[in-house]
């Protein structure tokens, strides 16, 4: 029988310090500094999903 369920990638099987604090690898740091970035952005605009569904759509052609 064939197994259909992949295993996580290896970056995932690593535990987390239990004293950590902070991000502890590249994948945790990348996204540690897009929330960062996101938080020190400030207020944002005032944008409908129609708005965003468009502007997707333009710029995946």
């Amino acid at each position: 029988m064939v197994n259909l369920i992949h295993p996580m990638p290896e970056k995932y099987l690593l535990p987390r310090d239990t004293d950590a604090i902070g991000p502890q690898n590249d994948a945790e740091r990348r996204l540690y500094a897009l929330v960062k970035e996101g938080l020190d952005s400030g207020t944002a605009a005032e944008t409908s999903i129609a708005e965003l569904i468009a502007e997707s759509r333009t710029r995946i052609h």
